[in-house]
């Protein structure tokens, strides 16, 4: 997340070294903002730099940590949800051992992820734009759904 005087917004990071990042997103902040560019826990501040494109430079005000910034996170399931939603979205079989693996089922995790888009959906900053991609997440759900019970068109949940 990119934030700019507590206006935040989704950025991917193409590129990190310990005095600044590129980042892309569909809403940047004008050049000489100050920002504050948020991975999970990690914090880094700075000024923007340059802005293009959807593409912008971040010159962080002091250095930071970038073995920190590059390495993986999120918890040990999360590279199985990934497979188990890349399957979905290519309309591939998911694979008999993504199915079922105990709390990690796919009842489970569209549970989980039913209970993430409530939350967000009870959100005070909600736009237009997290509105829709809270729409795609709970479309993910319902297919989960539909594959944990094995009932192609069932849809279990009402949003």
């Amino acid at each position: 997340m990119l934030d700019a005087g507590g206006s935040a917004a989704p950025v991917r990071i193409r590129n990190i070294s310990a005095r600044g990042a590129l980042v892309d997103g569909p809403t940047l902040p004008p050049v000489g903002a100050r920002v504050k560019l948020m991975r999970g826990r990690l914090l880094a501040r700075g000024q923007l730099a340059w802005a293009g494109a959807g593409q912008a430079g971040v010159n962080f005000d002091c250095e930071i940590d970038v073995a920190n910034w590059v390495q993986r996170t999120g918890h040990g399931e999360q590279q199985r949800v990934d497979g188990v939603v890349a399957a979905l979205r290519s309309g591939a079989p998911v694979a008999p051992d993504l199915r079922d693996r105990g709390g990690g089922s796919l009842p489970a995790i569209s549970a989980e992820l039913d209970q993430i888009c409530d939350r967000l959906a009870q959100t005070q900053r909600m736009s237009v734009e997290f509105g829709e991609e809270l729409i795609k997440l709970d479309t993910i759900a319902q297919a989960l759904r539909r594959l944990a019970t094995g009932h192609p068109y069932q849809n279990v949940k009402q949003r």
